[in-house]
């Protein structure tokens, strides 16, 4: 009897996480390392594309600039606060692939934000 009702505790604490956002779920590292940071560069990267395609259409370059920079230093942070959660092996080999892949996206994002000069 005992056993039953602890099982039905484990179910009510589950259905307790569940009720959290998506959001308060990859915070808070229950999808772990690798979809938590890929969540949050494709969210300032689609950010990045939207306020970047304005300013590129407004010309107001000096705003592109600066949110070119915003995007850049996100990136960093992103990288940073990756290499001090990683407690995998080889942390080179993990920071070389994801930092190379961060700014080739960024370089394309760029690109297709500039798409609007004509």
């Amino acid at each position: 009897m005992e056993n039953q009702s602890a099982n039905v505790e484990q179910l009510n604490d589950k259905d307790s996480t569940d009720n959290r956002s998506f959001a308060q779920r990859l915070l808070s590292g229950e999808y772990g390392l690798a979809v938590t940071y890929w969540a949050l560069f494709f969210l300032g990267c689609t950010v990045y594309f939207f306020l970047g395609s304005r300013a590129v259409d407004l010309e107001r370059w000096i705003s592109y600039l600066i949110i070119t920079s915003l995007q850049l230093g996100y990136t960093a942070l992103l990288l940073i606060l990756i290499r001090n959660a990683y407690q995998g092996p080889q942390l080179w080999k993990v920071m070389s692939r994801t930092s190379s892949i961060f700014m080739i996206i960024n370089i394309l994002v760029g690109i297709c934000t500039l798409g609007f000069i004509y």
